[in-house]
C-alpha cells in the first residue's frame, strides 16, 4: 500500500512596508524590521547579519542625503531577502573608494561588496535603492 503525502507548500514570502522618520532612529528601526522579517522567513543567520548591516548603511544614506521620510520595503523568503529604501532625493548613490582615514563614504562600497545584487530605480518622488542578499 502506498502512503499518501500532502504536498509541501512553501510559505508565501514575507512582505513588509513601512515609513520611517528622517532622524537618527530610522536605521535602528530598519535593522529590527529586517531581523524580524528574516527570522520569520527562516533565513540563515549569515544572510540575516548581512541584510542587517546593509539596510543600516542604505537607510543612513537616505536620512543624511535624502532628507525626507524613508520608505522601506522588505521581501524575504527562505533563499533571498530583497530590501528597498526610498527617499525624496533623486541623486543616485555611488560606490566610491574611500580615502584612507575618512570617517564616512564607505556605505555603498560595502553594499557593492556584500549584496548579491543592488541597484537604483527612479521613483515618482526621488529614488529607490534596492539590494538583495541570497543564501
Amino acid at each position: 500500500m502506498l502512503a499518501r503525502c500532502s504536498p509541501v507548500v512553501a510559505p508565501d514570502p514575507l512582505r513588509v512596508a513601512t515609513t520611517l522618520p528622517c532622524d537618527t532612529s530610522a536605521p535602528g528601526s530598519a535593522r529590527r524590521l529586517v531581523i524580524d522579517g528574516c527570522a520569520s522567513a527562516g533565513m540563515d543567520a549569515d544572510v540575516m547579519d548581512t541584510a542587517e548591516l546593509l539596510v543600516s548603511e542604505v537607510v543612513t544614506n537616505a536620512v543624511i542625503h535624502g532628507r525626507s521620510e524613508v520608505r522601506l520595503w522588505v521581501m524575504a523568503s527562505e533563499e533571498t531577502v530583497r530590501i528597498e529604501v526610498g527617499d525624496d532625493n533623486s541623486r543616485h548613490p555611488v560606490a566610491l573608494r574611500s580615502q584612507e582615514g575618512a570617517l564616512d563614504g564607505r556605505g555603498m562600497a560595502i553594499v557593492d561588496m556584500l549584496a548579491s545584487a543592488w541597484g537604483v530605480q527612479d521613483g515618482a518622488f526621488g529614488k529607490i535603492v534596492w539590494f538583495e542578499v541570497s543564501t
